[in-house]
């Protein structure tokens, strides 16, 4: 069966615009999370998120891209391009047919989509613009970034609340495996709304200060925005162009708890079995696994679930299998969650460092993990696992080999 190769990664989140500033903040443990400014947070239980870094749309996009396109196409057609320059991809020199655009999503436009309701609401539905209105769908990126570069291979959006952009990544591989595409553009972008926001709210599953994955004193979670692309291609291609190969995926699964829309198994036996799957797929054993990128929320119920599924799979050697969130630099990225882990991952393979899990003071007994706390922890890891958990039960676990 082919390889899957990691060729180029490009990357946007509150920590900066591009891969290596994300990079750099995520292992020197900067907090990207702040106050929301995007709209009135007044009357809410927490106003904090991680929000895009800044970017020039004037620098990036002409005036009718950045009419047409929300703030989440634009992040993922940046990401994108970032991605086939770090992959040296001649997009020009490609056949468009063999390259496909494979995401993970959630409210993508939502927020413009607020704001052209709330407009019609007061002045009236003769004074709504269709064009604010065009870019509803959540696979909308997906479709931007295929029209923008001229793709026209296998598209999918993957629509699986937080697991999604793993998921996604897994179709990529599987498209790869199959032979039906040279080169995938996979990962997520998924942008902050009210909606979303004022649901966590109301569910109470939100910290006010920035969120302590697997700490005791954890009080939930802090919603963030995210693009992250990565380019996966057949190994023998890339290692045939002399492309530089960040890491091999080599295996995935995704399951379904079928418990209930939001809480995790408590006992965390489908999070082992997701794990044991993407263990079998990559046909690795349990104990060559020396890093995991957890899901991390910051919440009771997922981290002490994730942790239990963590023991189940792996046993006594959970406790030391060093173990990460960046999600307390992040927040939760929501349908891009999966895609910037995978992408931390990739990059912790190929430059022997893992980035920490900060606002790590008190281990939870009831997690019973080596954090990577506070501080990054150099060395080299031969094959990690990333692990995305989600509503609805939809679980979804990606394993990575480090390429020599």
């Amino acid at each position: 069966m082919p390889r899957v190769a990691i060729t180029g990664i490009g990357l946007l989140s509150s920590l900066g615009t591009n891969r290596e500033d994300v990079w750099r903040n995520l292992v020197n443990g900067r907090c990207g999370i702040g106050d929301v400014t995007l709209f009135d947070p007044t009357g809410y239980r927490s106003r904090l998120a991680a929000q895009f870094a800044d970017f020039d749309r004037g620098q990036h996009f002409t005036l009718l891209e950045q009419r047409r396109w929300s703030r989440c196409d634009q992040a993922a057609v940046l990401a994108t391009r970032e991605a086939l320059d770090d992959a040296g991809v001649d997009v020009a020199g490609l056949d468009p047919e063999r390259v496909g655009v494979m995401f993970g999503a959630g409210t993508s436009d939502l927020l413009r989509n607020e704001e052209f309701f709330d407009d019609v609401r007061r002045r009236g539905v003769a004074h709504g613009r269709p064009s604010e209105i065009v870019n509803f769908f959540s696979n909308t990126p997906v479709d931007v970034v295929a029209s923008h570069f001229e793709f026209s291979g296998p598209r999918h959006c993957v629509v699986a609340a937080c697991s999604s952009s793993t998921i996604a990544l897994g179709y990529a591989a599987d498209a790869i495996r199959a032979g039906t595409t040279d080169i995938v553009v996979a990962g997520g972008a998924d942008a902050l709304c009210r909606l979303t926001f004022s649901g966590f709210n109301a569910l109470r599953l939100v910290d006010t200060e920035p969120c302590r994955p697997f700490d005791q004193q954890r009080c939930g979670m802090t919603i963030g925005e995210a693009a992250a692309v990565l380019v996966l291609e057949n190994f023998d291609r890339a290692r045939t162009r002399g492309a530089r190969i960040y890491a091999e995926v080599a295996g995935h699964a995704a399951t379904c708890e079928a418990y209930h829309p939001t809480s995790p198994e408590p006992e965390g036996e489908t999070i082992a079995r997701t794990i044991q799957a993407a263990l079998a797929d990559a046909g690795v054993p349990a104990d060559a696994i020396d890093h995991i990128n957890a899901h991390g929320t910051g919440t009771s119920h997922n981290d002490r679930a994730e942790a239990r599924g963590f023991h189940r799979g792996f046993g006594d050697r959970a406790r030391t299998i060093p173990v990460n969130s960046i999600k307390s630099m992040v927040g939760h990225c929501l349908g891009a969650a999966g895609a910037i882990e995978a992408a931390a991952l990739a990059l912790t393979l190929a430059r022997s460092v893992i980035p920490p899990t900060i606002h790590h003071t008190t281990a939870d007994p009831e997690c019973d993990l080596d954090v990577v706390a506070n501080d990054a922890r150099d060395g080299a890891v031969a094959c990690g696992l990333s692990t995305s958990l989600a509503f609805g039960g939809n679980d979804a676990a990606i394993v990575m080999r480090r390429v020599e």
